[in-house]
């Protein structure tokens, strides 16, 4: 009565071909790993990048809102429209420099922000007849109802503007 081992290595037993396939396996293994890796690090990089402009244009559309708000609730002081507009330009004009390259948006898409609704205010009757005395005194300038109704339109025709350079920036397959 012996014993007989049910214990067989099967490594010891495969042939040259099933090394073969084994190896070839395992490298499979290892490639699809690395491409799968460095697929998703690009894509996580895209829509980081993508979320980065979004959230530019969020708050460039935010700062041009609290103007209109300011301008319709006649918060808007006399000396600051003009170094605002400066600073928002600046702002605007880079930002769109870089989503312009990297997804083929029009640098020029806000500049009915940039231009129109400036001279919209500094070509005001309200703004211009009040400026000097509001700006001395420190008061906000005053507008009339049809100035603000003038600032709604605005809005109303422009607002969109946002949402498509969010939609562009979205749809771009870079």
């Amino acid at each position: 009565m012996g014993t007989t081992c049910c214990c067989v290595n099967p490594l010891a037993s495969m042939g040259a071909s099933e090394w073969v396939s084994l190896l070839g396996i395992a490298v499979n293994s290892i490639l699809a790993y690395w491409i799968v890796r460095t697929i998703q690090n690009k894509l996580t990089n895209k829509r980081v990048l993508k979320d980065h402009f979004i959230l530019e244009m969020k708050e460039i559309r935010a700062e041009y809102k609290t103007c209109l708000n300011n301008l319709y609730n006649n918060k808007t002081h006399p000396e600051n429209v003009i170094p605002w507009f400066k600073l928002m330009n600046i702002k605007v004009a880079d930002l769109m420099k870089l989503i312009s390259k990297k997804y083929n948006v029009s640098e020029n898409i806000l500049l009915p922000y940039q231009n129109e609704l400036r001279e919209l205010i500094t070509n005001n009757d309200d703004f211009t007849h009040q400026f000097k005395d509001k700006k001395e005194k420190n008061l906000p300038v005053e507008f009339s109802d049809n100035s603000r109704h003038t600032f709604i339109k605005f809005q109303q025709e422009h607002n969109h503007i946002f949402n498509d350079i969010i939609v562009l920036i979205n749809d771009c397959e870079k």
